[in-house]
Formats: structure tokens, C-alpha cells, sequence
């Protein structure tokens, strides 16, 4: 069995990494998920016992004094808590503790002019959270559901308001970002269509839309494959025959040379670093029909990565590294989001051992 995921929570267990950050992105929450889900692969009580004892101490300080945003906040963490209660890994009344959450979430959203929809603290992470607490099983004539319901009708209203206008600055995005607004805010709404709730609207904002994805392609080569990777993922669920062939328009565009200038080589967090740039091109693989235009590019330059970044993988697996300058393990630049991507797509970096 391959021993590194053991090996990660050592580390972390080593750095002490428990701090006061409590956010999903950059804090314990985060690290918490990646701890129980690895706890679960290799039956260590030890690791678990290191996620209940962080999630204790999330509870322990959650307060409605923290902001609300979904990278470092409240909807982060409230995101964070329902994911575990919806996996199995925690037990509690999310409407119950998650009340005051709620709260802060719908103040924000209606007492402030949000004019951003970026997963961290725009638009997009909110309906990331309102999507969670949405499919918690929860009584449709409770006020916490009634109220979320709302607040999801109002959320898509808002987006639908001001992503039209920000279009042109997909031609303006200058460096590789995982967590880029414009495909996350697509695969969110989505996941909203899913909830039955405002399918109608939705459907409208997709079709409206199309007009801008064809009018504007990415700047950076790796976005235009990762758009090309969520219009496939919207087709499947709105299909139109502008869309498919948008994808394939942007697969054409890509001069897939230029990603390896895209993104920086020395940072190995999920955000900003090679392991993301790596995941958009294996998802890429693997969801693309292989008669796309450019699919045999698509597996040389994802074959390439694998081979250019192995030593630093290995670096990372073994913990022959050394620890952030920021101290950050979380998902956004740290350890625990590369062994997220391992956990959710073990092959994503390379053939690896079985977890049996």
C-alpha cells in the first residue's frame, strides 16, 4: 500500500498546523476534510483522532465576528461542515449549527452590493455554499430551507445581473488560477440546475450566454482549455449545438506549447502551481471525446508534465520538503489539496499503487 497519504498527516501532525484559521481554503476546515478522507483510506485511528480534535476546535471558535466569504470565512466553513455531515465523516443538525452561519451568509448577500462572483469571496462561493445546505435532505417547509431557497433564487438573479458585462475580461486574465471565477461559476450553476428549484432561469442565463462564449476566447492557452473543459460539462446538461462546437473552437486555439509559460513551475499548490495546470489537462483527458481537435496534444502535454514534475511529486509524497514560508497546508497552496487530487483521482498524477 502506498504509505504517503500516512505519511502527510505525519507532517502535518509534525508542524502543528492547527491555527487560527479556521477557513476552508487556506485553514482547518479544509485540512479537517483532507484528514477524515484519508483516515478512511488507510484505517488509521490516530488520523482520525486528528480530525475530530481540529473540527473540535472549529466549533470551538466559529463565530459570526469572522467574515462571511467562502475562501477564509463563514460560507467556507459552513460549506466544509455540511461536506462532512453529508459524507458520513461527522454527525450533527446542520440547520442547528449552522444557524448563525445562515444568518451572516443572508445578511451579506442582501445587505451588501457583491459585484463579484469569484469562489472566494464573490457571488460564486456563496452559491457553493447555499448548493450544500440545499441538498442536506432537509424539510422543504423548514425556515432554514425556505430561507436558503431564497437566498439561491436571489444569488442566480445577482449573478445573471453582472456576469455579462465582465465577459471581455476572460481576453485579460494574465496567469493560471484553479479557482478562476468564470468556469467555477458555470459548473456551480450547474450543480444549482441539479437542485430543481430556479431551473428555468438558469437554463435562460446559459442560452444568453452563448453569444460571449463564442465571442471571447481566453488569453492563456490553459484557460482555454479548462473553459473548453467546463462548456463540455455544461453541454452535457444544456445541449446545444453552439456550445459543442465552442469547445472545440477553443481546443483548436490552444497552442498547447505556451501552458508550460502559464503557470508557475516552482509553486506546487492546487491554485496557482503545476499540480493544478496538471489536473485541468488530466480532466481534460478524461472527460473530452478523444475525436476533439488537439486530444492527442492534450495526452502528449499532460504525459510531459507527468514525467518534468515527478521528482517534485515525489518530494511531496516523502516529505523531503521543506515547510511553506507561509506555514499554509491547506487546499489552496498545501499539502492537503494535493493529496485531495490524489485521493479523489488517484491516477491523476500518475499510475499509483492501490489503496488496498
Amino acid at each position: 500500500m502506498d504509505n504517503s497519504f500516512l505519511l502527510q498527516t505525519q507532517f502535518l501532525h509534525k508542524q502543528n498546523f492547527g491555527d487560527n484559521n479556521q477557513g476552508l481554503l487556506n485553514g482547518n476546515i479544509g485540512i479537517a476534510i483532507f484528514l477524515y478522507h484519508v483516515s478512511r483510506v488507510i484505517q488509521n485511528s490516530g488520523t482520525e483522532e486528528m480530525a475530530d480534535n481540529l473540527l473540535d476546535k472549529i466549533f470551538a471558535s466559529l463565530a459570526t465576528t469572522a467574515p462571511s466569504d467562502f475562501g477564509n470565512g463563514l460560507a467556507g466553513i459552513g460549506w466544509g461542515i455540511e461536506y462532512l455531515v453529508q459524507n458520513g465523516f461527522a454527525e450533527c443538525n446542520t440547520d442547528e449549527i449552522l444557524d448563525e452561519v445562515d444568518t451572516k451568509v443572508y445578511k451579506t448577500l442582501c445587505d451588501e452590493n457583491l459585484n463579484s462572483f469569484e469562489l472566494t469571496n464573490g457571488l460564486t462561493g456563496y452559491l457553493v455554499y447555499l448548493n450544500a445546505r440545499l441538498r442536506n435532505n432537509c424539510d422543504p417547509q423548514a425556515m432554514a430551507c425556505r430561507i436558503n431557497k431564497e437566498l439561491l433564487i436571489h444569488t442566480i438573479n445577482k449573478l445573471d445581473e453582472i456576469v455579462s458585462s465582465q465577459f471581455p475580461s476572460i481576453i485579460k486574465e494574465m496567469y493560471f488560477d484553479l479557482f478562476w471565477r468564470f468556469p467555477l461559476m458555470l459548473y456551480a450553476l450547474t450543480q444549482s440546475y441539479q437542485l430543481d428549484i430556479y431551473n428555468q432561469k438558469i437554463e435562460q442565463m446559459i442560452k444568453q450566454w452563448i453569444l460571449y462564449f463564442e465571442a471571447y476566447i481566453p488569453s492563456l492557452h490553459i484557460n482555454r482549455v479548462f473553459m473548453a473543459l467546463v462548456l463540455n460539462h455544461v453541454n452535457a446538461i444544456f445541449p446545444n449545438k453552439r456550445i459543442e462546437k465552442q469547445v472545440q473552437v477553443l481546443l483548436f486555439a490552444t497552442n498547447f506549447d505556451e501552458i508550460a509559460f502559464e503557470f508557475d513551475p516552482h509553486n506546487d499548490g492546487i491554485r496557482y502551481g503545476w499540480s493544478g495546470a496538471v489536473w485541468v489537462l488530466y480532466m481534460a483527458k478524461k472527460q473530452l471525446s478523444p475525436d476533439s481537435i488537439n486530444y492527442p496534444l492534450i495526452l502528449k502535454t499532460y504525459n510531459e508534465y507527468l514525467i518534468r514534475f515527478k521528482s517534485k511529486l515525489d518530494a511531496i509524497k516523502t516529505l523531503n520538503i521543506d515547510s511553506s514560508p507561509t506555514n499554509n497546508y491547506g487546499i489552496s497552496e498545501g499539502v492537503s489539496g494535493i493529496g485531495l487530487m490524489e485521493l479523489f483521482w488517484p491516477d491523476v498524477f500518475g499510475v499509483r499503487d492501490s489503496f488496498s
